[in-house]
């Protein structure tokens, strides 16, 4: 099982990776993890009914594998039910969203 250590980590990565694609500092993203922590902020964005910025920013950029999304999926033990089966939904989904936003 993939541990709680790796999972901030590559959430801390996640972050980095989408600050690159965008030039600037993703302060929103940051002050939500740190007002909600890691798992709500990110069950809150997975499940949220606007497609998130984030999400186009790197699905236009080609590293949806750096999205919350993708670890939401990978870290599935971390997330309910309803949080993972959303976030697999958006990335079967992508390139029908793509077409759509």
């Amino acid at each position: 099982m993939l541990s709680q250590k790796q999972f901030l980590r590559e959430v801390d990565e996640t972050i980095e990776v989408y600050e690159k694609c965008i030039g600037s500092f993703a302060v929103r993203t940051r002050q939500m993890i740190e007002r909600e922590g890691y798992i709500k902020a990110l069950s809150k964005l997975v499940c949220s009914s606007e497609l998130q910025k984030g999400f186009k920013i790197l699905r236009d950029c080609g590293k949806l594998e750096y999205s919350f999304e993708a670890l939401t999926v990978k870290y599935s033990h971390f997330f309910s039910k309803g949080v993972v089966e959303a976030a697999k939904w958006r990335l079967d989904n992508r390139d029908i969203l793509l077409d759509s936003n």
